[in-house]
């Protein structure tokens, strides 16, 4: 019998190593039963790859911020996944969402301190044995180059459901890709002073120039080349983490 508990606390380790659980038919098997475990599964995934990319030191103050804000959003999506079933075992809409959010707050929390926790650290000196190095991680973006990172994203997710028969969606995707070419330019200059989101763009911009050069007909390969590029570098992964609904936050003391 599949236990939403007891299988998300036994992968959380693997999950946090960036294991590939491919190959574990045992775990493929809990995923296919059990729709929830797998969209945790797979978020989870997808933000320790975003995080493991990003080199950055956290203030001990920023770590309560951000677990109440991760916990939020995550107890709020299990709620909206399981409102239709309101009048129905009700002890156990209850418990579900709880355990749901603590997981992958346990997932996400380990995670960012085994990343952040070597980078925060300087060494000693004689005035003080106690240096940290911190990092603001406040993205002053403007309105329009987040939006541009929110489109960026949705093109990416698109291009990768890209199968060789699909013409007209690659045309779609072409007509996107050349948009988003015209304004990058700006992007850049406006996210100058901010190297992550300057470095992703750089990728980006790269992803887009083949996509516009793509033949309407172009063989399996070309398309399948720019989906293990979009992967290899993380790049969806990397515009979700860069958006502010993912950045942190200050609640005040």
């Amino acid at each position: 019998m599949h236990d939403c508990e007891e299988f998300r606390e036994r992968i959380t380790g693997q999950i946090i190593d960036r294991e590939d659980l491919t190959e574990h038919l045992d775990v493929q098997r809990e995923l296919l039963i059990c729709r929830n475990c797998a969209d945790f599964y797979a978020e989870s995934r997808e933000m320790i790859e975003a995080i493991s990319s990003v080199d950055f030191a956290l203030p001990e103050g920023e770590w309560s911020a951000m677990t109440h804000r991760l916990r939020l959003r995550i107890l709020s999506s299990r709620q909206e996944q399981h409102i239709s079933h309101q009048r129905v075992y009700r002890s156990f809409r209850v418990h579900l969402p709880m355990a749901a959010g603590l997981a992958a707050l346990m997932v996400l929390t380990v995670a960012l301190y085994r990343l952040v926790a070597p980078l925060s650290q300087q060494p000693e000196t004689g005035s003080s044995s106690s240096l940290y190095l911190y990092v603001d991680r406040a993205l002053p973006l403007d309105p329009v180059t987040v939006d541009f990172l929110e489109e960026s994203e949705l093109l990416l997710r698109n291009v990768m459901k890209l199968a060789p028969k699909d013409t007209e969606d690659l045309v779609d995707a072409k007509k996107i890709a050349l948009g988003q070419l015209v304004g990058i330019e700006q992007r850049k200059d406006a996210a100058a002073d901010v190297l992550p989101v300057l470095n992703v763009m750089e990728t980006y911009e790269t992803i887009l120039r083949d996509l516009r050069n793509l033949d309407e007909q172009a063989p399996a390969e070309d398309i399948s080349g720019i989906q293990n590029r979009i992967k290899k570098n993380a790049l969806i992964a990397n515009m979700k983490a860069l958006q502010p609904n993912l950045s942190l936050v200050s609640f005040g003391r």
